[in-house]
């Protein structure tokens, strides 16, 4: 028997668990195919600034519910294991599991399909952050934190930074019921890999909302005192400053999920090692897709382009020939929304106008098309299958 593990059922791992089983499991008696994942539910990521924020999107919105996507599929065919990925023996093809009732698991496997994504050192529910539970609970605490703030402080001043300071100051800054502070460490929120005119558009936005920004300054050190987060800022000319509030939320960046591998396949950032056909260097029977991989920078498009590839040249690859090359697109494609009337973007070297933007993203940031991704039925941005 051949033995196909995926882990992770994420925007990349989902269409691959479906479309694997699809066209290459049940047609054959040779393979059987297993999902781990620590969580009963799927988390829809990008829809978590506006999630945050109390009485905007509720949880059936963003999780949903991975078991009656799966039970159409035959034991013997197919098995959920609820845990955790804890080691990895590339040689002896073997995945060791943490699962989520103390117990632990050895699957052996003849591929490995690594889709763990990634997660927010900080704790803040971008991502799962452990159990389906943890995460609700997390969410529920982030809204609690929110609802009796006076003032909020967004730290950082990438994508995730910019849609979460721009969806509070639509709901607080705007009219006065609340401050939100937003701080980052250039003189423009967003990546310099955007336009200026793109980053500059972000903050002007930011400002008609009443959001006060605070460039070219980073968190050196955040204290509790009583309900009070005091957080000590730096500036770039190496002055010092205090902030008070009363919700801290940080935005500063993903940490893979790739503790289980061993460190011959993780690059200096913890990212596992890809080649250009998807598979872990050195281990032509891992593929590797996602945040996870370094091949790309860690984005749902590429998630999804990556995804889409591999499930083109699994079939290829099980039949015993070579998989299909990948060519990484590069091309800068990236829309953020401010609030839930204005946005911008950027396509290519276009920058993309706030209308637009909020027309296909801003008004439901994909709420409308999730319930559809468990299910493997769609990347976040491509259909599948009806």
């Amino acid at each position: 028997m051949h033995n196909i593990v995926v882990l992770g059922v994420g925007i990349a791992g989902a269409p691959i668990i479906r479309q694997t089983m699809k066209n290459v499991v049940l047609p054959s008696s040779d393979y059987k195919l297993y999902v781990v994942v620590p969580t009963t539910h799927y988390h829809f990521p990008l829809a978590m600034p506006r999630v945050i924020v109390p009485g905007q999107i509720p949880d059936e919105k963003i999780l949903f519910e991975l078991a009656p996507h799966f039970k159409e599929y035959p034991a013997e065919k197919f098995e959920f294991v609820l845990g955790r990925a804890e080691s990895l023996d590339p040689n002896g093809k073997v995945i060791e599991v943490s699962l989520n009732d103390g117990g632990s698991k050895s699957i052996a496997y003849s591929t490995l399909i690594v889709a763990t994504g990634s997660s927010d050192p900080s704790g803040v529910p971008w991502k799962d952050i452990g159990t389906t539970e943890k995460t609700r609970t997390k969410i529920h605490a982030v809204q609690d934190e929110i609802k009796k703030a006076k003032t909020i402080v967004v730290v950082g001043g990438g994508a995730t930074g910019v849609e979460t300071a721009g969806e509070l100051g639509f709901e607080y800054s705007q009219n006065g019921t609340k401050e939100v502070i937003f701080v980052y460490k250039d003189a423009l929120p967003l990546a310099p890999l955007y336009k200026d005119s793109v980053r500059q558009a972000a903050k002007n936005e930011l400002s008609k909302l009443k959001v006060r920004s605070i460039p070219n300054s980073t968190v050196t050190s955040v204290t509790r005192s009583g309900d009070d987060y005091v957080l000590e800022l730096r500036s770039k000319d190496g002055s010092t400053s205090t902030l008070t509030a009363q919700a801290h939320i940080p935005a500063t960046g993903l940490t893979p999920n790739t503790a289980f591998a061993p460190a011959s396949l993780l690059d200096k950032s913890g990212r596992m090692k890809q080649t250009t056909f998807l598979q872990a260097e050195d281990y032509p029977n891992i593929f590797v897709v996602g945040d996870a991989g370094n091949l790309q920078e860690g984005t749902a498009l590429n998630a999804s382009n990556q995804a889409l590839h591999l499930i083109k040249s699994l079939p290829v690859y099980f039949k015993g020939g070579q998989p299909l090359k990948y060519e990484p697109d590069n091309k800068v494609v990236a829309a953020f929304t401010i609030g839930r009337s204005r946005g911008t973007g950027q396509v290519g070297n276009i920058k993309l106008f706030s209308l637009l933007v909020w027309w296909l993203k801003g008004r439901y940031l994909g709420t409308d098309i999730a319930y559809q991704l468990p299910a493997g039925k769609r990347t976040s941005m491509v259909v599948l299958e009806k």
